[in-house]
């Protein structure tokens, strides 16, 4: 109990001053390192006395202080933990998904029921390369692209990054303020710019779900619920280091297709 004494009141006593998230952390990260050894202690001196709390108190100490460890390595350094369980108990509690779904982006061509929209696969060839390229940089320019990695915290890109090794500064992406698809005869033809106007071919949708485009024309009224733009300068993994670094990541597409069974075969 002294070591959780001792944080409650390094807790009282903070709050008495502007201390920023990071800087409390660490705080936090070095008293509870120590204070974990205190379970150690109590840990020892029961299994001396053949009580088997000893052995459930030393498990517990053993997990603390992983999780101890990696608070350590998270709040001091850059460097990113492969072994790091906590995303995946996230994931289990339902953490991520929560995240993932606030994060979400609000298509500008209107809102559809999840179970009505289905993701696509995008081929872009080298004009549509370049279309996108240019387009990604006028909504630079005009301030469209977020560069704050989502709101998220330090420690949880670190996370992101130990799960899935890059991240965008725009994650979770860019939501183009002007999209629409035109039937072509190899696919459907994604058109993206600031406005109508603008707009140039950015990508050809050749999936949807998975099924083939054409043959998804032929069965359902397809509609763009939403193009987002991703890439950038971005967040990698230095396999030589185990540091987060920043790098020029790729820039691609992602979008959904929301549907509506055709009564006839008409298009």
């Amino acid at each position: 109990m002294g070591g959780l004494s001792l944080l409650t009141i390094i807790n009282q006593w903070l709050g008495f001053f502007s201390v920023r998230n990071q800087a409390r952390g660490r705080i936090y990260s070095i008293v509870g390192f120590i204070a974990n050894f205190y379970l150690l202690y109590v840990g020892v001196r029961l299994v001396i006395n053949k009580q088997l709390w000893g052995w459930i108190i030393l498990l517990a100490f053993l997990i603390l202080f992983y999780f101890s460890i990696l608070n350590i390595i998270y709040y001091f350094t850059d460097k990113v933990v492969k072994w790091d369980i906590s995303p995946f108990i996230d994931k289990i509690l339902g953490g991520a998904k929560e995240e993932e779904e606030a994060l979400k982006t609000v298509p500008a061509n209107g809102l559809y029921s999840r179970d009505r929209v289905l993701d696509t696969t995008i081929f872009a060839d080298y004009e549509q390369r370049q279309n996108l390229d240019r387009l990604f940089q006028q909504l630079k320019e005009a301030k469209l692209v977020s560069s704050n990695y989502g709101q998220m915290s330090h420690f949880k890109i670190k996370d992101y990054l130990a799960e899935h090794s890059s991240i965008e500064a725009n994650y979770p992406g860019t939501l183009l303020p002007y999209f629409d698809i035109k039937y072509a005869p190899n696919g459907l033809v994604i058109y993206g710019g600031i406005n109508e106007i603008s707009a140039r071919p950015i990508g050809l949708i050749t999936k949807v779900g998975l099924s083939d485009a054409i043959l998804a024309v032929r069965e359902y009224h397809l509609s763009l619920a939403s193009v987002v733009l991703h890439g950038g300068e971005g967040l990698v993994v230095d396999q030589a280091t185990g540091k987060a670094v920043k790098r020029n990541l790729p820039i691609y597409l992602t979008a959904e297709v929301a549907y509506e069974k055709r009564i006839n075969n008409n298009i």
